[in-house]
């Protein structure tokens, strides 16, 4: 398992060797900066096991820690499906790249100021249902604005470029689960969630409707996202190769997914 996490990591965390081209490491110079914004109160999308149950995330507190520069405390919640728990743990920074505009070909406007890589373990209330802890690396892109640092966004997508990718053990010594999670679209074990079909817009494969993320899905039919009725070809497709779905249940959907249910 760990093998196999391990190579997901490289493959989905890596950025081409252009962009790597582009950043240097600056970790020593920029440690004492505070990054708790990158995080904090954002909804992450996820995927838990090899089924790609949806998984979310919330970071409802996060403070830098007051000893080390490199370790932020954290406070949060996750839902699976109706199941919500509380988790607190920490986050440690070990690597800052920033991007070195000096370089020739270096201001694409697709490149990030900035790349944070850590690790985190994250602990569930072991009263609650259905708990475990979360281990796994992150990796976050940003630029820094008059307001702070914000997370870069530009690559838009499942390409893991903002995202927390690990494990999921619980309690009870089962045998850990893949667990990721992202700004939009989550990194899945098996890579069959979604799929890019055009410029921002992303295929999502019905037969994972069921597994949480048909409120996720249904409310952002008009933005990013199409349900096809064969999700395997890749042959060009037409108006009436999408299911529709009724405005009634697209605005329960979207009344759904605006609930606060970290608070």
């Amino acid at each position: 398992m760990k093998t196999l996490l391990h190579i997901l990591f490289l493959l989905s965390f890596s950025l081409s060797l252009f962009a790597q081209d582009c950043y240097t490491e600056a970790t020593q110079e920029n440690i004492k900066s505070d990054y708790c914004q990158l995080w904090f109160g954002r909804t992450f999308q996820g995927t838990i096991g090899d089924d790609n149950q949806r998984i979310e995330i919330r970071f409802v507190e996060i403070s830098k820690d007051s000893e080390s520069h490199f370790k932020y405390h954290v406070k949060g919640k996750s839902r699976v499906m109706n199941n919500v728990c509380d988790f607190d743990g920490y986050m440690i920074v070990e690597q800052i790249m920033l991007l070195n505009e000096t370089k020739r070909d270096c201001h694409e406007p697709d490149l990030s100021g900035g790349i944070i890589y850590g690790t985190y373990v994250l602990n569930e209330n072991p009263n609650q249902n259905h708990v475990g802890r979360f281990t796994g690396d992150f990796k976050s892109m940003f630029d820094k604005s008059p307001h702070g640092f914000n997370l870069n966004n530009v690559w838009f997508g499942q390409d893991g470029f903002n995202a927390f990718m690990g494990t999921w053990e619980s309690y009870n010594n089962d045998e850990p689960r893949f667990c990721a999670w992202g700004l939009q679209l989550p990194l899945s074990m098996h890579d069959d969630l979604f799929k890019h079909y055009d410029k921002e817009l992303y295929l999502f494969n019905s037969k994972y409707m069921d597994r949480g993320w048909k409120t996720y899905v249904l409310s952002n039919l008009k933005s990013f996202i199409k349900v096809p009725k064969n999700f395997e070809t890749n042959e060009l497709r037409f108006a009436d190769d999408f299911i529709e779905y009724p405005t009634e249940e697209i605005d329960q959907a979207n009344r759904e997914e605006k609930k606060k249910w970290w608070e």
